[in-house]
């Protein structure tokens, strides 16, 4: 058994409630600047692929120019889902997972995109099997994760209180 002498515990606490502050300022810093970096990175990322949409328009095939753009988007995509996530993370000071699920799916999306605009030049090579495998491993992927985050909503749905239940 350890004797403490009175007042110890408190000002244990305020030791520890000064570091606890100054990690989550530090924090939230951190979580700023990367969400600024992203948003830069997301701005700049957009004007090169509409940039290059435009400037290949005419000089390449229309659908592989478009297939191109839709590619891009949806990196830009990922890019604000990570924000609008760092942005839920401050708010809150929690991390949604499901947010996190979303990127995942339109990652996975976007790469079943580039996948498929390459099986159509494949066709008949030994290299053709191994891209209709990366389909259905990438399909099965998205399914998965969509029924990731429905149970993650069907069960957030059931947490909330009702209009008639007190909080």
């Amino acid at each position: 058994m350890v004797v403490r002498p009175a007042g110890a515990d408190q000002e244990g606490r305020r030791d520890r409630s000064w570091v606890a502050a100054l990690l989550s300022y530090g924090e939230v810093v951190i979580d700023a600047a990367v969400a600024v970096a992203l948003i830069v990175s997301g701005a700049i990322l957009l004007g090169v692929v509409v940039y290059n949409f435009v400037h290949d328009l005419g000089r390449e095939p229309f659908v592989s120019n478009a297939l191109g753009l839709l590619s891009g988007l949806l990196l830009v995509f990922i890019f604000t889902e990570l924000i609008s996530t760092i942005r839920v993370v401050i708010a809150r000071r929690r991390v949604e997972v499901e947010s996190f699920l979303i990127v995942g799916i339109v990652a996975v999306v976007r790469r079943l995109i580039v996948i498929s605009a390459e099986a159509e030049n494949l066709l008949g090579t030994g290299r053709f099997r191994d891209v209709m495998l990366e389909i259905g491993v990438l399909a099965a992927t998205i399914l998965l994760l969509g029924a990731t985050v429905l149970a993650l909503r069907i069960t957030r749905r059931g947490d909330e209180p009702t209009a008639g239940q007190a909080e």
